[in-house]
C-alpha cells in the first residue's frame, strides 16, 4: 500500500459519522492511499475517491490544513 500524508482537516463541532468519532478543534490527517483519500477519525478511517472527499469536507464543514 503506498501512503502519503495530504492534509489535515478539523470539524467546526463535535460530531459522529458513521460510529466515526471526530472532535472539535482537532486535527485530523487525510492520506494519499493508491489514489483515494483516507481520513482518520479518533476511533476508524473512511476511504474515499479525492471527488468524494472534496464533497465530504463541504458536506461535514472540515477546515483544511495543508501540510
Amino acid at each position: 500500500m503506498n501512503c502519503k500524508l495530504l492534509y489535515y482537516v478539523s470539524p467546526k463541532d463535535n460530531f459522529e459519522a458513521d460510529g466515526r468519532i471526530f472532535l472539535k478543534g482537532e486535527k485530523y490527517p487525510v492520506y494519499d492511499v493508491d489514489g483515494d483519500s483516507l481520513l482518520i477519525a479518533e476511533n476508524g478511517d473512511f476511504r474515499f475517491t479525492n471527488q468524494l472527499m472534496k464533497q465530504v469536507i463541504e458536506e461535514w464543514e472540515l477546515e483544511v490544513t495543508e501540510i
